[in-house]
């Protein structure tokens, strides 16, 4: 037995999203994947059905916070040595707009491969471009610029995930000032087209770095934060990370399977009472469908396997699953007695 009882929260984003195509899949490769684990937990469990949300709504949410915090402001708590928590804190991430008919589509700068040299380089040229308007971004990674304003200002964007691969027209940014943002993309543009980082960019035939996103907008109010010092979180997650350090909360790398989780996540008196895995799941649109039966399969031996175990050894007193498209899952030690539930097939669950 564990010496206190351990609450974990088990999150996989976009864990099942294949299985909208799964009629698809070979019928024998359907049936080879059993998932004993992961169907006996999801069987014995009771369903929570979510109303859609974000990552970052979700990540706020599965850490107990009330609203959900900033994203510009919580990644900057984590990219920036000199963080103030009292500033109005925006993303700018470099990305690509392509011209399609009367539109422009925005490529997200994950697909992009963007250096450091290069990012380092563009934000160079926009610093010295936008000097004398008192107007200067802030490196935190070669994806993740940011923008620190003294003061908030009126102004609704929308998350770059939501606009990723969209015609932007609808999705510019909101509000009172919604022109000047709007003319600070424009002129990012034309000062990006004529860098040499994309002209080498052309020269190689790779996607150009032409363009900002201004999201996630926001201040930190200390007061609305729910600390939570007896708690860990397991991520290599910016967002979540930074919503540890905020919260007073434990942090550690994204495990690699149970056992290297539970050595100092159970079986250590100093651990924390709630521990939220953030197991980082590719989107269907990222991966073959073998490479996502491949990946199922390696997670029910790694992770859901171990985890059925561990309840029924009292190690864990209360597991809480999500595994993404609102479908939430928990379960106590005391529910793997609900023999009469049948488990589900996979393409059921």
């Amino acid at each position: 037995m564990a010496s206190q009882a351990k609450a974990v929260t088990l999150w996989m984003p976009d864990l099942l999203a294949p299985l909208s195509s799964a009629s698809e899949l070979p019928e024998a490769d359907v049936n080879a994947l059993s998932l004993p684990g992961l169907r006996t937990l999801l069987s014995r469990a009771d369903a929570f059905p979510a109303k859609a949300q974000t990552f970052h709504q979700t990540a706020s949410y599965l850490f107990h916070q009330t609203h959900t915090l900033p994203v510009a402001t919580v990644m900057a708590a984590m990219q920036l040595p000199d963080y103030d928590p009292q500033a109005f804190w925006l993303r700018a991430e470099p990305c690509q707009v392509i011209p399609d008919r009367d539109t422009l589509v925005m490529i997200p700068p994950t697909d992009l491969a963007i250096t450091e040299d290069e990012s380092r380089a563009l934000l160079s040229a926009f610093n010295a471009h936008f000097a004398e308007d008192g107007v200067q971004l802030e490196y935190g990674d070669a994806t993740d610029w940011y923008l620190r304003i003294a003061q908030p200002v009126d102004l609704q964007s929308t998350p770059m995930p939501q606009a990723a691969y969209q015609n932007i027209n609808p999705y510019y940014p909101k509000g009172n000032a919604a022109g000047y943002w709007r003319q600070l993309m424009n002129e990012a543009q034309m000062l990006f087209f004529t860098h040499p980082v994309n002209e080498a960019r052309r020269e190689r035939g790779w996607p150009e770095i032409n363009s900002l996103w201004f999201w996630g907008e926001g201040c930190l109010d200390p007061s609305r934060i729910e600390t939570r010092p007896q708690a860990q979180v397991w991520s290599q997650n910016t967002y979540l990370q930074g919503v540890a350090k905020l919260s007073q909360a434990q942090l550690s790398d994204e495990p690699e399977n149970y056992q290297a989780w539970s050595t100092s996540a159970l079986r250590t008196p100093e651990a924390a009472a709630h521990h939220l895995v953030h197991l980082a799941t590719p989107t269907a649109g990222q991966q073959t469908q073998a490479e996502w039966l491949a990946r199922l399969q390696s997670l029910e031996n790694n992770w859901f396997q171990p985890l059925l175990q561990a309840l029924k050894d009292q190690y864990i007193d209360s597991l809480f699953i999500d595994v993404g498209h609102s479908k939430r899952y928990h379960l106590k030690p005391k529910h793997l007695r609900r023999f009469w539930r049948r488990k589900k097939p996979i393409t059921r669950l």
